[in-house]
């Protein structure tokens, strides 16, 4: 009978202690903070923008605009303003109408224009804005206007 008592008493006592150390453990382990890797942002070349939304600093003209375009396309240096309809209904052709000063040059942007001199860029899209040119602003219009403009 002392043998079991005696076995008894060690594997209670056991048990307790290893559930003693069980407890040291977790709180040990919930002391422990993980460092990992902290992971890089990413980060763009910022654009300086003045304060007509003009990037004064951009190689072309359509990237000097971009803020002005938003989700607009650029295909071969001309821009697709409309992106839901591939074509204009009434002339066929998917690209914007570039208009600076008052002055049509098309479809491509005009090539030679100071970036320094552009004071306002309007896009226009509905067929209400665009209808003062005709089956040619169809697809979009980009009225450019300039410090030269605003003078006269």
């Amino acid at each position: 009978m002392k043998r079991y008592l005696l076995l008894l008493f060690v594997f209670i006592v056991g048990t307790t202690t290893l559930s003693a150390q069980e407890n040291q453990d977790t709180i040990a382990l919930k002391e422990v903070r993980v460092k990992g890797k902290r992971k890089r942002k990413r980060t763009k070349p910022r654009i300086e923008l003045n304060e007509y939304k003009v990037d004064v600093n951009a190689p072309s003209l359509i990237q000097a605009l971009r803020a002005h375009l938003g989700t607009a396309k650029v295909r071969d240096n001309r821009v697709i303003v409309l992106n839901d309809r591939m074509y204009a209904p009434t002339s066929g052709n998917p690209y914007a109408l570039w208009v600076i000063d008052g002055i049509i040059y098309g479809e491509q942007a005009p090539p030679g224009l100071d970036l320094n001199s552009i004071r306002s860029v309007k896009v226009l899209k509905s067929l209400l804005e665009t209808s003062a040119y005709g089956f040619r602003g169809s697809s979009g219009v980009i009225e450019i206007t300039t410090d030269t403009s605003i003078r006269e």
